[in-house]
C-alpha cells in the first residue's frame, strides 16, 4: 500500500480480511468436528441375533433328552425280554460240555437250557436310543458354554458319547446283539434325567441372556463413519482454504496493482504541469479518479460466506465446501460488479478530491468540479475519457477558468450590493449626523 491508495479500497480490504477470519474459521471448525449419523450397532444387533438362535437350538437338545429318557426305559424293558443278560461262552471255552440229566425225587429232570437272545427284538428296542444319543452329542458344548459343566451329568454326557461310537450294525445278528448290550450297559446306570434338567436350566439362560441382549440392541446406536467423498477430508478442507486465502492474495495484489498505475502516471505529470500545461495533470487526476476501485473484496467475502454456509449445511460431505467456496467466490465478484455498475460515477467528485490531496496540481480539483453539474457527472466521464489527453488538459483548464469568472463575477456582485447597501443606509440618516 501507499499514499495512492484509497481510503475505501483499504477499508473494503480489511472487510474482506476479516469476513475471510470470520466465515473460515467456524467452517473448519464445522468439518473437523463433524461426525457421522447415529445408527442401530451392528455388533450389538448381531449379539442379539446370535444369542436367539442359541436360545432356540437348545429346544431341540431338551426334546432328545426327554426322549432319551422314555427310550431308554423302554429299551431296558425289551433287553429283558430280549435275554440280553444272556452270557456268551467265551471264546476260548473250547467245545461245549453235555449236561447231563439229573434225578430228582426218583425222576428224571432234563437239564435247564439257558435262553439265547433274540436279536430281532433287540437291536430294534436298541436303534431308537442309538439315533438320539448321536443327536445328543453336539448339545453337550451348546448346554455348557451356557451353564458351565456340572459334575453330575459328566457321567451321562460320557456316556451318550460313547453310546454314539458304537457302529451301527449291519444284518448280522451277532452284531446286533453286541451293540445292543454294549448301550445297555452304557446306559444301564447313567443319569440321564441330569442332562434334561440342565439343558432346561440353559435354555433358561439363554432366553434371559437373548432377552437382556435384544434391550441392549433396541438402544445401542454407533457413529456412522463420515465418507472421504472424491476428495479425502484433510485434503478438501485444505484446499478450501487455500483457496479463500488466495482470493484475499489476488485482490490485495489488485489494490497494489492500481495505486502503482496512479503512482506512475501522476508522478511523471508534476513537472511537466509546471512547465508547459497545468491542465494535463489535473485531466490525469479526473481520470484516475473516475476509475473503479482495486482490489475484490466481493470475491473474499463470497468465498468466505459460501464456504461457510456449505460447512453448516453438509458438514460430512467436505467436497460441498470446495464447491461452496468457488461458487461463492464467483457469486461474490458477480454482486461485487454489479454494485459497481450500480454506483456508477456517485464518488467520482469525492475520489477527485481525494486523490488531489495528495497530488496538489496546478489547477485546483475543486475549481473543476463545481464546472461539472451535479447529476452529469455520468455523461461528463463519458465525454472526458473520449478526448485526447491535449483536448482533455484545455477541457480542464477551460472549466477552471469559467469557475474563477464566476466567482469573480459572484464576488464582483456581492461587493456591488454590499456598497449599494452601504450607500443606501446613508441615505437614511439625517442631516448633520
Amino acid at each position: 500500500m501507499n499514499e495512492y491508495t484509497r481510503r475505501e479500497e483499504v477499508r473494503w480490504t480489511l472487510i474482506g480480511a476479516a469476513a475471510l477470519v470470520l466465515g473460515m474459521a467456524p467452517a473448519v471448525l464445522l468439518l473437523v468436528l463433524a461426525q457421522g449419523k447415529l445408527i442401530p450397532d451392528p455388533a450389538a444387533a448381531n449379539a442379539a441375533e446370535q444369542a436367539t438362535i442359541r436360545a432356540g437350538t437348545l429346544r431341540p437338545c431338551i426334546s432328545a433328552a426327554d426322549k432319551l429318557v422314555t427310550e431308554i426305559d423302554v429299551f431296558k424293558s425289551s433287553a429283558k425280554a430280549a435275554h440280553l443278560d444272556a452270557q456268551d461262552p467265551p471264546p476260548d471255552a473250547g467245545p461245549p460240555v453235555k449236561v447231563r440229566p439229573v434225578f430228582v425225587k426218583g425222576k428224571l429232570v432234563p437239564p435247564v437250557k439257558e435262553k439265547e437272545p433274540d436279536a430281532a427284538l433287540a437291536w430294534p428296542a436298541a436303534q431308537p436310543t442309538h439315533k438320539l444319543a448321536k443327536m445328543l452329542v453336539p448339545c453337550r458344548l451348546t448346554v455348557e458354554g451356557v451353564v458351565g459343566p456340572r459334575p453330575d451329568t459328566l457321567p451321562a454326557w460320557e456316556a451318550i458319547a460313547k453310546a454314539a461310537e458304537v457302529p451301527a450294525p449291519g444284518a448280522d445278528k451277532n452284531d446286533q446283539i453286541t451293540a445292543s448290550r454294549a448301550l445297555l450297559k452304557l446306559f444301564g446306570a447313567a443319569p440321564i434325567a441330569t442332562v434334561v434338567q440342565q439343558a432346561k436350566d440353559a435354555e433358561a439362560e439363554a432366553k434371559k441372556a437373548a432377552e437382556l441382549a435384544q434391550g441392549k440392541a433396541d438402544t445401542a446406536v454407533i457413529r456412522e463413519p463420515i465418507p472421504e467423498g472424491v476428495i479425502p477430508r484433510r485434503i478438501a478442507v485444505g484446499i478450501g482454504v487455500g483457496l479463500s486465502v488466495i482470493t484475499l492474495l489476488l485482490s490485495y495484489i489488485s489494490v497494489r496493482i492500481a495505486s502503482i498505475r496512479r503512482l506512475t502516471t501522476l508522478v511523471p505529470l508534476r513537472e511537466a504541469a509546471k512547465v508547459s500545461q497545468p491542465g494535463v495533470h489535473a485531466a490525469a487526476v479526473l481520470r484516475l479518479a473516475a476509475q473503479h476501485n482495486g482490489g475484490q473484496p466481493g470475491m473474499v467475502i463470497g468465498a468466505a460466506l459460501g464456504g461457510l454456509l456449505a460447512a453448516a449445511l453438509q458438514r460430512a460431505d467436505t467436497d460441498v465446501f470446495i464447491v461452496g467456496v468457488m461458487g461463492g467466490c464467483i457469486f461474490g465478484l458477480a454482486l461485487q460488479w454489479g454494485f459497481r455498475l450500480a454506483l456508477g460515477a456517485s464518488r467520482w467528485r469525492e475520489r477527485a478530491t481525494e486523490l488531489s490531496e495528495v497530488e496538489k496540481p496546478a489547477i485546483p480539483i475543486v475549481l473543476v468540479l463545481s464546472g461539472v453539474n451535479p447529476g452529469l457527472e455520468g455523461p461528463f466521464i463519458t465525454f472526458f475519457n473520449g478526448l485526447s489527453p491535449l483536448d482533455a488538459a484545455l477541457t480542464v483548464e477551460k472549466l477552471a477558468a469559467q469557475a474563477e469568472e464566476k466567482i469573480l463575477a459572484a464576488a464582483d456582485a456581492g461587493a456591488a450590493a454590499r456598497q449599494q447597501q452601504q450607500q443606501g443606509m446613508q441615505g437614511m440618516m439625517p442631516p448633520g449626523m
